[in-house]
């Protein structure tokens, strides 16, 4: 699995939240039944159809890929062998591709629209497009372990968070890590004071830099 970009990924914190929480409209109850309905979500914000489709197919546009979303039709195709964690995941991977746009140093678009596989992102480490591919990794996770609702089920087993969330056990070990971070991004320094949590400072790279050095995506597995 590919490193990832702690400046990326957390200089997008504020965005991804905001989206997430637009998206999501959280009411109450959701502490006995936290799972994100992704796939209604999807078609909610346009998204005409999710289709699961064999590998090789997907494969033939995208080698290694999990999943790629046809911007032009406003499709999602996932592969149809991954487990249904994974595909979860992939949609919402797909949903940040067709709600944002990235742009490379230069200032042209980034054309990255699959979610891309191990392979590809060893072969790709240090990229622009792998550091895109790790923030919609990080707006994937967010939108699927919210932030508020994992804290009411912080306490559970591993195993136990994943099922109820519908990921796999791998994503909730980093989300445990991420919501660390991201705590610490909405909460003031000084408790006491009356100043916003959006007045302060975000966390300096090198706050991060022990957890981006051997850090590995959201997925467990192989291609």
């Amino acid at each position: 699995m590919c490193r990832w970009s702690a400046r990326a990924v957390f200089n997008f914190f504020p965005i991804i939240k905001n989206y997430v929480n637009d998206l999501l409209g959280d009411g109450d109850g959701y502490s006995y039944n936290p799972i994100v309905d992704v796939e209604s979500l999807a078609k909610n914000i346009g998204i005409n159809d999710i289709q699961y489709v064999p590998k090789e197919e997907i494969w033939k546009k995208y080698p290694n890929a999990h999943a790629y979303i046809d911007k032009e039709n406003s499709i999602i195709y996932v592969r149809q062998d991954d487990n249904r964690e994974k595909q979860r995941f992939s949609i919402a991977h797909e949903i940040f591709h067709y709600l944002f746009v990235l742009f490379n140093k230069n200032g042209s678009a980034l054309s990255v629209v699959a979610r891309q596989g191990n392979t590809w992102k060893k072969e790709n480490a240090g990229s622009e497009e792998a550091e895109g591919e790790d923030i919609a990794d990080f707006f994937a996770a967010n939108l699927l372990v919210p932030t508020e609702r994992f804290i009411l089920w912080d306490e559970k087993p591993d195993s136990e968070i994943a099922n109820a969330f519908g990921v796999e056990e791998r994503c909730i070990e980093i989300r445990k890590q991420e919501i660390d971070h991201e705590l610490r991004l909405l909460t003031p320094k000084d408790i006491s004071s009356d100043v916003e949590a959006d007045e302060q400072p975000s966390l300096k790279t090198n706050d991060l830099k022990h957890d981006a050095e051997d850090r590995n995506t959201h997925e467990s597995g192989t291609d």
